[in-house]
């Protein structure tokens, strides 16, 4: 049924012309889906900016392929966190320009490397404060 349900959906997301590449990642990636999972989908479109109502309705038709909750990224405005979860861990669906892929992950990787420092000191700095607040009991 997996890769009859991915087949399905490359297929349709082929379709759409300015998608030049796809991925499925998240727990149905990683073998860890259930039904109550929504299914997390990540495309690279090109050309003009994609309108809210063209967005809309890939996220519909995925919905109505998968019969259950997708979540749709757009890797061109993805965080480097979750450009870089989707690389390290996704499954690509297709590619049509496989330069232009390996291109936009190097660069991604190299982005969330800059910002790598910045999100453990603001992890480290989370934990800090969650740590007080228990110590205070929640009183600051």
């Amino acid at each position: 049924m997996e890769k009859e349900l991915l087949e399905q959906c490359k297929e349709y997301l082929v379709t759409e012309e300015n998608i030049i590449f796809a991925y499925v990642f998240g727990s149905y990636a990683r073998g860890e889906w259930t039904s109550l999972s929504d299914i997390d989908f990540a495309i690279y479109w090109t050309g003009k900016d994609i309108s809210p109502s063209t967005y809309l309705n890939l996220k519909r038709t995925l919905m109505d392929i998968c019969k259950t909750e997708v979540d749709l990224v757009l890797l061109n405005d993805a965080s480097p966190l979750v450009k870089k979860e989707i690389f390290a861990e996704g499954i690509r669906l297709f590619s049509r320009n496989e330069v232009l892929e390996s291109n936009f992950i190097v660069h991604s990787i190299f982005e969330y490397e800059d910002m790598k420092k910045y999100y453990e000191l603001s992890y480290k700095t989370m934990i800090e404060y969650i740590r007080k607040e228990v110590d205070s009991g929640g009183k600051g």
